[in-house]
């Protein structure tokens, strides 16, 4: 430590210290007290008041769904309002708008510039970033990435007007993969789960159980297995070997059936060397919905918002009806396409790994296609990705479950070297986002390797 104060260099668990500790403690004591419902009606009672108000969230299904909430409470209170969704959040909007403007799914990263009285903010994102109308969770003591997401936010304000419940919430948490880390939801989402008219089964907890056994094992993917992930004939031939048929859904096999590949799996996975912990997340809580996984709602409202349809998701959730196979499909071949582009185009660079979008890969699906890299390919350093757009570069980046429980945060990581470059940047501890200046790409690099460096030695 003394070594840091002599050459000059930031005192780097002072910075951690200060944007992780004192925040969370401190703020919870302000706002005159207020808990995090208190502050919700708060906030509610400002919005009632208002005769317009412009809805601007996020683009992703927990950006959707949060502004089908919000839409729907000011549809009924009489209050004209209009919805823009959006990839990024321009800092001008929250400086220089003149309209009343609630800020949903993103905000808290530039929250000191919104004036006072010209809007809210509903964004679970950490941020140590403060603003009188704000209703930040981790201001409250709660996790914004694992108790509620930005729909909950939502949520809970409008639910001091509205008798709706929960259930477009908890799409956006199962959208924001708030129930990944435990398995299950937890927190302030666990209340509103109790509120909705969602079911909650304990199963194994693989995507796509309504489509053929092979194709559900094959991109199975919490975590990988090798000899059966993305590797169809070898899935059949699994699922052959132990008899059963492989064009079954999982939803169609017999409680025997069921019994025989999951035991099946579990014992490959031991002769692959997976220990407990890995294990134990085959099985765990799912949610449906109507008989559907309130992943696939989720997988199309994200799908509608990367590809600038984020207003008929909203539209299907007021409606509760999610008919968006059409897009989920021209997504996943977009997908496809971009992995092989990226895994082409894989470099490393002061201890990260990244690749470069160079115009073909799309800036909204940047962060997905880093997340999948990651995942797929057991790679055990965080993922870099950009992509150019009108802004400047577009970065993304997500970071293996392993160094955030190290102490690895991302959103302040990559926060802090966006801005030496003049940029803007936010998000989670193990996924985040930013905009940099075009041609610091490089630099960009070599700030974030450090900064990561530098958290991970605390």
């Amino acid at each position: 430590m003394r070594k840091c104060f002599a050459d000059g260099k930031v005192d780097h668990f002072t910075d951690f210290f200060t944007q992780n500790i004192i925040f969370i403690y401190s703020s919870r004591f302000t706002d005159e007290g207020m808990g995090i419902r208190k502050k919700a009606e708060h906030l509610a009672g400002i919005i009632e008041k208002q005769d317009f108000v412009r809805i601007v969230t996020h683009c992703d299904a927990d950006g959707i769904t949060g502004g089908a909430i919000a839409k729907k409470f000011l549809d009924e209170m009489g209050i004209k309002n209009e919805v823009e969704i959006v990839n990024y959040l321009d800092p001008a909007m929250m400086e220089n708008g003149s309209d009343f403007t609630w800020f949903i799914d993103l905000g808290n990263a530039h929250a000191e510039k919104m004036r006072k009285g010209t809007g809210v903010i509903a964004d679970h994102h950490f941020s140590s970033n403060r603003c009188v109308h704000s209703l930040n969770p981790f201001a409250y003591g709660v996790d914004g990435e694992t108790e509620i997401s930005a729909s909950g936010l939502v949520y809970l304000i409008t639910s001091n007007f509205m008798e709706d419940d929960a259930t477009i919430s908890v799409i956006g948490a199962i959208g924001d993969l708030q129930d990944v880390k435990h398995t299950r939801l937890v927190g302030i989402n666990r209340e509103l789960l109790k509120n909705s008219r969602v079911e909650v089964k304990k199963d194994f907890r693989a995507y796509g159980r309504n489509k053929p056994l092979f194709r559900m094992l094959a991109y199975f993917s919490d975590p990988p297995i090798s000899g059966l992930f993305r590797r169809e004939r070898g899935a059949i031939g699994f699922l052959r070997s132990i008899g059963v048929d492989y064009r079954k859904t999982w939803n169609e096999c017999t409680h025997e059936e069921k019994k025989r590949v999951f035991s099946s799996v579990v014992k490959l996975m031991l002769e692959r060397g997976f220990d407990y912990a890995s294990i134990s997340r085959l099985f765990g809580e799912v949610y449906e919905m109507n008989g559907h996984d309130l992943r696939e709602y989720a997988a199309i409202l994200n799908s509608l918002g990367k590809y600038g349809e984020g207003m008929r998701g909203i539209e299907m959730c007021i409606r509760e009806r999610f008919d968006g196979k059409e897009i989920l499909e021209h997504h996943r071949k977009r997908i496809s396409m971009y992995l092989k582009y990226a895994r082409q185009r894989m470099d490393q660079h002061h201890g990260l790994y990244y690749f470069h979008g160079d115009g073909y890969i799309m800036d909204t699906v940047l962060g997905t296609i880093a997340g999948m890299i990651l995942r797929e390919e057991e790679i055990p350093q965080p993922v870099v990705a950009f992509a150019e757009n009108e802004r400047g570069i577009k970065v993304s980046v997500r970071a293996p479950r392993r160094l955030v429980e190290q102490g690895l945060n991302l959103s302040t990581a990559i926060n802090k070297s966006a801005r030496l470059l003049g940029g803007t940047g936010g998000g989670h501890r193990a996924a985040a986002g930013a905009i940099i200046p075009k041609g610091k790409e490089e630099e960009f690099l070599q700030i974030l390797g450090s900064e990561i460096r530098n958290q991970l030695a605390l």
